[in-house]
């Protein structure tokens, strides 16, 4: 019997049938943990998202992971990296000193708005109030140095191009880049996948270099802000990182802005570290307290990947 498909043919239709099984090998069903998260996040009042990956193990817990949050504070990490970037280039300086004057000074978390002008601090010391204090004046001191687009770029170089910085803190509406979504997310965007990605880079010694990524890493695990991710932890467990807390800058249906809580960071348990980035925005709780809803869920979920990923094996 003759074959009633040429053999010219038979490599395009093989490509063919082959389509179904990538397209569903790129979809896999969620794990058990995602579908309890999933139904947990169900109730709460607000939108949620969680990107979490164990690095002893790779095993990935995604929920919401690819939509795009309000970062709050949390992008003060990409500035950090960037400004480790250009001390590892030499445009930069961990020792040198940065003037703080009057007109620098703006709200929020923060001590150094406090201190006189004409103080002299070093780049260490920007970068150190800017994690471990989230001190906003700080923070715009550091970008004045890094550059808002520089921040961006290194982010896109990680492949992590829905994380970008809009504007140093308190200036909303006066945007260095990408006004119009600045006019929804504020000081900067991203999603818990990204965030997730980027302090995985820096527990693994892979952003900037392995010794810049030590000394980010002992910078976050300085954290005072320990709300959310750390909130339920065992006393013994390590964790290094940023937190960010925030109201929308675009008010709802009902005219109502609502509240943006998040954090990101790494965490060291007895059977493995992992990284994890946990966002929410459109809280309906407006309470600023460390009982704010978003912070209490964020930390009960957080406590349930510790557990799963440091379960007896």
């Amino acid at each position: 019997m003759l074959d009633p498909t040429p053999a010219s043919l038979v490599p395009a239709l093989v490509a063919i049938l082959a389509l179904p099984l990538v397209a569903h090998a790129a979809a896999p069903a969620p794990s058990a943990l995602e579908v309890e998260i999933g139904a947990r996040a169900k109730a709460f009042r607000g939108v949620f998202g969680l990107a979490a990956r164990n690095l002893t193990t790779g095993e990935t817990v995604f929920v919401n992971a690819d939509t795009r949050f309000p970062t709050a504070s949390t992008i003060k990490t990409p500035v950090l990296v960037e400004a480790f970037r250009q001390i590892g280039a030499g445009t930069l300086k961990r020792d040198q000193l940065v003037s703080l004057k009057e007109d620098e000074k703006v709200g929020g978390s923060g001590v150094l708005r406090l201190m006189h002008p004409g103080l002299a601090i070093t780049l260490n010391d920007a970068l150190e109030l800017m994690i471990s204090q989230s001190d906003n004046t700080a923070t715009n001191l550091v970008v004045g140095l890094v550059g808002t687009a520089n921040v961006n770029a290194t982010m896109a170089s990680y492949g992590l191009d829905n994380t970008l910085l809009f504007r140093p803190t308190f200036r909303q509406g006066k945007p260095d880049v990408h006004p119009e979504l600045e006019k929804e997310f504020g000081l900067g965007m991203s999603t818990p996948r990204d965030m997730c990605r980027l302090f995985e880079l820096i527990a693994e010694g892979k952003a900037v270099s392995p010794e810049a990524s030590a000394a980010m890493r002992e910078m976050l695990a300085h954290q005072r802000y320990q709300d959310m991710i750390p909130r339920q932890l065992p006393g013994d467990a390590e964790v290094a990182n940023k937190t960010g807390m925030d109201e929308e800058k675009l008010p709802g249906p009902d005219g109502v802005a609502r509240q943006v809580r998040a954090d990101g960071g790494i965490v060291q348990g007895p059977k493995a570290r992992y990284a994890i980035a946990i966002f929410t925005r459109q809280v309906d709780d407006g309470r600023w307290s460390v009982d704010n809803e978003a912070l209490v869920f964020g930390g009960a979920i957080s406590r349930l990947v510790y557990d799963h990923f440091n379960k007896p094996q």
